[in-house]
């Protein structure tokens, strides 16, 4: 990058720093912290649940896989979205009214303090695992567009999120989230393509790709195992926290159902657009480039020079929006869930800072593992694994009346989520998906408890 860029990005970072100064004078209580007062309109969710849920995964991972296996690869963006649709129309209104601030609140209402525990550390452990792949995303976008040394890169971003973060709680989230979409929006949602359609065209692309066996089959090219990993992505969006954490932030129930599903719409939209890039990609780049780096290599092509920065500054948005809200969701259901628990005396000004406090610490231990262990994919694949067969059947029956014994509840959060982590570990022998394999574990404690509990509850 030149100095230009280089000043770009800094700009970028200093404003968004700024924004977490601002905000950190209005939190006075927890709840201002966690869930913004409850005040968030439907705009403000709407596009916040939108660039929250836009990781770096998902912008370079989308063109990847159409590149990979054309139009097919596209399911591995819009299987999440589709759970987090599913979850504004069933969920969003439900929970909303009950008041949780976290997701464990959902699942230990009425339930021994073990379950909470138990659900605190699934949730926690999946987000923070998010963050240090967060941490790693900012590496290798410094890595392939700046001189600048890749790790020294990344810790300055994500300090810069930890610091904003850690002072405007929920507030600064989602305000630095709608700076950075219109940031991602403008660049990688309207300039790119835009680019693909007035320089080599539309028909140019359809004719480099349209020979290619499969590529235009939605069903096509991508292996079944593949293909079936991605859509248990689908069940991780129905209970995802970065939802439910919008959800309790709305104004009101209908606001976080709407707030859901007009995310929803923007994200297929926006899948829609990187899914045209990923087929440019295809038409555009040199055979043999890697695909893992189509997204980036075909922004550098189209984009004219003078606007690296921009770019940097619209990828580091992406991982940055994600980064602050699994952050904040870690340190806040600790707080909540565990450490509370231990403190049931403590002011709501002590909460508040010790939340603050385990937001730094976190963000620290996100840091190290993320720039300390080569295969931060593991982490993240263990992160991710462990949260739908721990928590799918425990949010379903405790947001929907199906009330279990504690034993139960319990054993299902344990076995679903431990089995699943040291199938991980084991390399996930047989080939089978541990989470596959986990959840239907953890379909056996539920069972059983659904059969012997006393008398049953509606919803």
């Amino acid at each position: 990058m030149g100095n230009l860029d280089i000043a770009v990005v800094a700009v970028y970072l200093v404003a968004v720093t700024a924004i977490g100064l601002f905000f950190a004078r209005s939190i006075k209580t927890e709840e201002d912290y966690i869930v913004a007062g409850r005040r968030m309109g439907p705009l403000w969710l709407t596009i916040s649940a939108f660039a929250s849920w836009t990781g770096l995964a998902g912008l370079f991972g989308t063109p990847e896989m159409v590149v990979r296996y054309g139009i097919s690869g596209t399911w591995w963006w819009f299987t999440f979205p589709i759970g987090l649709l599913l979850m504004g129309i069933f969920l969003a209104k439900i929970v909303r009214q009950r008041m949780h601030v976290t997701t464990p609140d959902i699942v230990a209402q009425d339930y021994p303090g073990s379950v909470r525990v138990a659900a605190s550390l699934v949730t926690s452990w999946n987000y923070l695992a998010w963050a240090a792949a967060q941490v790693f995303g900012i590496s290798m976008v410094f890595t392939l567009f700046s001189g600048m040394d890749p790790t020294t890169g990344a810790i300055v971003a994500f300090l810069v999120v930890i610091v904003y973060t850690m002072l405007g709680g929920f507030l600064a989230v989602v305000a630095t989230d709608v700076l950075q979409a219109v940031i991602f929006l403008v660049v990688i949602g309207v300039v790119a393509p835009l680019f693909v359609i007035f320089g080599r065209g539309v028909s140019h692309v359809y004719e480099a790709t349209r020979d290619i066996p499969g590529f235009y089959n939605l069903f096509a090219n991508v292996p079944p195992a593949t293909l079936f990993v991605w859509f248990l992505l689908l069940p991780a969006g129905f209970i995802d926290t970065i939802g439910f954490q919008r959800v309790f932030s709305a104004n009101s129930p209908e606001t976080a159902r709407k707030g859901l599903i007009n995310g929803f719409v923007i994200m297929a939209v926006f899948g829609v657009i990187l899914t045209f890039l990923g087929v440019a990609a295809k038409a555009l780049l040199p055979s043999g480039t890697n695909p893992v780096n189509a997204m980036p290599d075909l922004m550098v092509q189209l984009l004219p020079h003078g606007i690296i920065g921009v770019l940097v500054a619209a990828f580091l948005a992406v991982a940055m929006s994600t980064a602050s809200t699994t952050l904040l969701i870690t340190a806040t259901t600790l707080q909540r869930d565990v450490i509370s628990r231990l403190r049931p005396d403590a002011s709501d000004r002590e909460r508040l800072w010790t939340s603050r406090i385990l937001l730094l610490v976190l963000g620290l231990v996100a840091l190290v593992v993320a720039l300390s262990v080569p295969g931060i994919v593991t982490i993240l694949m263990l992160g991710f694994s462990v949260y739908v067969p721990g928590l799918l059947l425990p949010v379903l029956s405790a947001t929907f009346g199906w009330r279990i014994p504690s034993w139960s509840m319990l054993a299902t959060i344990v076995l679903g989520a431990g089995s699943t982590a040291i199938l991980v570990l084991m390399g996930e022998p047989g080939g089978i998906p541990a989470s596959l394999v986990g959840f239907f574990l953890s379909v056996v404690p539920f069972a059983a408890g659904l059969v012997t509990r006393p008398e049953r509850q509606d919803a």
